[in-house]
């Protein structure tokens, strides 16, 4: 009888497993947008939202790697459902504006409900440029029922601060801004200072954060190792940034998700 019942509370409060999303095809279409893929993984503990932006001319395809293992390694325990991965932009500067925000912005309002936490958008190096398209989107009228104001948390992951405005940043959650350290070599990544600088900008909306990148195996000076050290730990070039295999190849490291684990708690990503 006290087994019965010792196995009954057992499966009461067992919870359902989260799906692998590794093994749920992304979806790619012209309603899904040019240059983005969308999955719904089906994640039973929460209906949050990841929207990853990858950096100059990177595949959509190792994108979508990077926003699978980001899901795996911390995403999916956050209750994060749903998932766009958002290939690089053709030029460094997003002149051509190319991407397809507005069509992930129209996809993601009507998922956007009383089991969505948060939004967290992240944009890695010129990534953050089209990152920012979204972010003015969402606060210039595609989003005119404000379903998204306040959920929005932003990472700018060693990125830059064109097409960032005071209008986009007033209706987030919260913005961060992401340099990366290698203290064993002393070398910072190539745009930390403009982290800093827009950190301090924006102090009051959650400000600079420093990653620790100390055991990347980058060499000295090799600043391009160390900007990639936000996507990965251990960057397969200890001289530079290889954004293919940075992006898509994790066997013998891990993705980098510390900046997410660093404002968790702080920015409410939490199931």
């Amino acid at each position: 009888m006290l087994f019965a019942i010792w196995l009954a509370a057992l499966v009461a409060d067992a919870s359902p497993p989260i799906p692998d999303a590794g093994a749920i095809p992304w979806q790619t279409s012209a309603q899904i947008g040019h240059g983005v893929a969308f999955k719904d993984t089906q994640n039973p503990i929460g209906d949050s939202v990841y929207i990853g932006y990858a950096g100059h001319q990177v595949a959509l395809g190792s994108a979508e790697a990077w926003v699978d293992a980001l899901y795996g390694a911390s995403l999916a325990a956050r209750g994060v459902r749903y998932l766009w991965a958002v290939q690089g932009p053709d030029d460094h500067a997003y002149a051509r504006h190319e991407i397809g925000n507005s069509k992930i912005v129209a996809t993601m309002l009507p998922l956007v409900g009383a089991q969505t936490r948060f939004i967290l958008v992240a944009g890695f190096s010129s990534g953050s440029f089209v990152a920012h398209e979204l972010l003015g989107q969402l606060a210039g009228g595609l989003d005119p029922k404000g379903v998204t104001a306040g959920r929005v948390v932003y990472f700018d992951l060693d990125g830059g601060g064109s097409g960032l405005t005071t209008q986009s940043i007033d209706r987030l959650r919260k913005a961060y801004f992401v340099g990366s350290h290698d203290g064993t070599t002393n070398t910072d990544s190539p745009r930390l200072g403009t982290m800093e600088s827009l950190g301090a900008t924006y102090a009051s909306a959650g400000g600079y954060w420093q990653n620790d990148a100390s055991g990347s195996g980058c060499n000295a000076a090799a600043q391009w190792c160390v900007h990639v050290t936000l996507i990965t730990t251990k960057p397969h070039d200890p001289n530079a940034a290889s954004p293919q295999l940075d992006y898509s190849d994790f066997g013998g490291r891990s993705v980098c998700h510390a900046w997410i684990d660093a404002k968790a708690t702080e920015a409410g990503l939490v199931p």
